[in-house]
């Protein structure tokens, strides 16, 4: 499999300190499928991949390919965004100007 999602759910797992058999017994799936899941040897349903989150207090979130690269960046600066863009100055206050 030639995605981020194992690896994201191994380390998802491991910060949670939870074990495979604690994840086993939430999802109904063997510990062996879910080790081959997390090492990229099984590909998972989406169904799959939605219970194993489930059980571990996670979300997913489907995108749109091109918007990817930016959710992965948010996600990687964990939610600081940062611009290069200069601030564009104000538009005068014609009322202000009057007095």
């Amino acid at each position: 499999m030639d995605s981020f999602i194992p690896s994201a759910l191994r380390r998802q797992r491991n910060q949670r300190h939870l074990t495979l058999e604690a994840i086993s017994a939430a999802t109904g799936m063997s510990p062996q499928h879910l080790s081959e899941i997390e090492s990229g040897k099984r590909d998972p349903r989406l169904s799959s991949i939605e219970r194993i989150a489930e059980a571990m207090g996670l979300s997913v979130m489907l995108v749109p390919e091109h918007m990817a690269p930016e959710i992965r960046r948010y996600i990687a600066t964990q939610g600081r965004v940062y611009t290069t863009t200069t601030a564009l100055p104000q538009p005068s206050n014609p009322s202000s100007q009057d007095a």
